[in-house]
C-alpha cells in the first residue's frame, strides 16, 4: 500500500474497528489532527475526544459492526472520498455511506 491516501484511511478504519477504548485513544492522535471534526446524522464531534466519542455512538447503536471500503479512494488536491460498508460477521452490509476527507496526507 505506498499510497499515502489509502495508508490514512487504513489506520483510520482500524481505529473505528477496535472495539477496546484504550487503544483508540491511543492511536487518534497519530491518525487525527488536533482540530479534527466528525459530522454524523445525529451530532457533531471536533478534536480528539470527538472522534472517540462518535466512535462509542456508533458501536453501541450497531454492536459487532465493521467498516470497510468498497470502492477505489478517489483524490484531488487536499480531499479524498470512497464508499464504505458497515456490515456484521456474515459480511452482509446494514449501511451503507461515502466518506468525505480533507487533510494532509
Amino acid at each position: 500500500m505506498s499510497n499515502p491516501v489509502a495508508k490514512i484511511v487504513d489506520r483510520h478504519l482500524k481505529i473505528w474497528n477496535t472495539r477496546h477504548a484504550a487503544e483508540r485513544i491511543t492511536a487518534i492522535p497519530s491518525t487525527y489532527a488536533e482540530d479534527v471534526v466528525i459530522g454524523e446524522p445525529a451530532a457533531w464531534f471536533s478534536g480528539f475526544a470527538g472522534v472517540e466519542l462518535a466512535i462509542k455512538a456508533v458501536q453501541a447503536q450497531m454492536p459487532g459492526m465493521d467498516l470497510a471500503v468498497t470502492g477505489p479512494i478517489q483524490t484531488t488536491g487536499d480531499m479524498s472520498t470512497y464508499t464504505w460498508t458497515l456490515a456484521g460477521k456474515d459480511g452482509n452490509p446494514v449501511v451503507k455511506g461515502r466518506e468525505c476527507d480533507h487533510g494532509e496526507a
